[in-house]
């Protein structure tokens, strides 16, 4: 875009790191507001799908990136008693990494100069000429203001997480195992050397007290194999949040955009960790958002609505299936549980691959330039 000036990020997550960091790689000027005192995450896993690898490699961060974790070639779900119920090998490794150690090699990369701590802004802050990206997560105050009466939809069930150093045995290297049973889900994911991240999402009870307590958390997992309770016991620390998305119906003929703002990642489009993929939306916007800005013959409001058209399929596909692979997942019925692990059991992996597949849907990018570059 012509005369593009400085762009403004609301937000020190990965939408907000990754889209400052995609500006940069491009030479175009930014300026990323962050209301806390540093940037950093919890120590939680992320997962990073092989068709963010380009992008990263093109963002100059894929080689320090795969030092952060582990890469993961196979998916297994299995029973509370760990016998496998399925097991499929993944069409295109991933990777999962530390968060916090992600969010720290972001950082690094940037201008320091150009980042602006415990700075709480909002969209409305900015002159009315001023290009705004609301990268500021599922509590956007950007979108809050825009569109005030659409809601967050909550799945009714909760999640607790952590990583854990613990030596497991060969099968759990390079793999990610999916416990189901008893209205709960576990999984156990290599992160890297004899490190593991790790979840629970249980559907929420509204006399239950939501408790860090690892002791209490433990409870839960009474019945199933020791080594679940032995990798929640080896977590230096739990988190916890609970688990909400926006329904792709309720925001199906809204703008991403109002004026010179534009909501990108969890902002707009969040969704439930089922897919284990919302981090990988945040990025892939913002390697397009700041093609798009570099591309002289677009105008900013053709700019925003190339960006919404070409991810909004993409994003609204992942969204329905996280949410739906979730609710599928918590069966209090033991029957419809029992039918629910036979068709696990009898999933065929073409199946298995073109659902996957929905996460691995090419990032396009149009340069007049030079040859069309296309990642997937």
């Amino acid at each position: 875009m012509k005369g593009l000036g400085t762009v403004n990020i609301i937000g020190g997550g990965i939408g907000g790191l990754t889209t400052a960091l995609a500006l940069k790689t491009l030479g175009i000027k930014y300026n990323l507001f962050e209301r806390n005192s540093e940037i950093t995450y919890e120590n939680v896993g992320l997962g990073i799908s092989a068709n963010i690898f380009p992008i990263l490699e093109e963002w100059n961060i894929l080689k320090e990136t795969k030092k952060l974790g582990a890469e993961i070639q196979s998916f297994h779900f299995v029973d509370k008693e760990l016998k496998y119920i399925s097991s499929f090998k993944l069409p295109s490794p991933a990777l999962s990494v530390n968060r916090k150690l992600f969010y720290q090699l972001l950082n690094e990369r940037l201008d320091k100069e150009k980042i602006y701590l415990n700075s709480a802004k909002f969209s409305y802050d900015f002159p009315e000429n001023d290009i705004v990206i609301s990268a500021e997560g599922i509590n956007s105050q950007t979108r809050q203001t825009i569109y005030p009466t659409l809601e967050l939809r909550d799945s009714n069930q909760i999640l607790w997480r952590g990583i854990s150093e613990i030596r497991l045995d060969e099968k759990f290297k390079n793999a990610y195992h999916d416990f189901v049973g008893s209205n709960l889900r576990f999984a156990i994911i290599h992160t890297g050397g004899d490190y593991y991240s790790w979840y629970v999402v249980k559907e929420k009870n509204d006399c239950e007290n939501v408790s860090l307590d690892k002791a209490i958390l433990k409870t839960l997992f009474k019945d199933y194999h020791p080594i679940v309770n032995a990798v929640i016991d080896k977590s230096e620390n739990v988190y916890f949040s609970k688990l909400l998305d926006i329904n792709p119906k309720e925001r199906k003929n809204l703008d991403w955009f109002s004026d010179k703002k534009l909501m990108i990642g969890d902002a707009i489009h969040p969704s439930t960790p089922n897919m284990a993929n919302g981090a990988c939306l945040a990025m892939e916007d913002a390697y397009l958002l700041a093609n798009l800005l570099a591309n002289d013959d677009l105008t900013l409001q053709e700019i925003y609505e190339t960006f919404q058209k070409k991810r909004t399929k993409k994003v609204d596909n992942v969204v329905f299936q996280s949410w739906w692979f979730g609710k599928l997942s918590h069966q209090k019925n033991k029957t419809i549980e029992y039918f629910v692990k036979l068709g696990m059991a009898m999933t065929p992996k073409f199946l298995f691959d073109k659902i996957y597949s929905n996460v691995l849907v090419e990032t396009k990018v149009d340069r007049p330039t030079t040859k069309t570059t296309n990642y997937s």
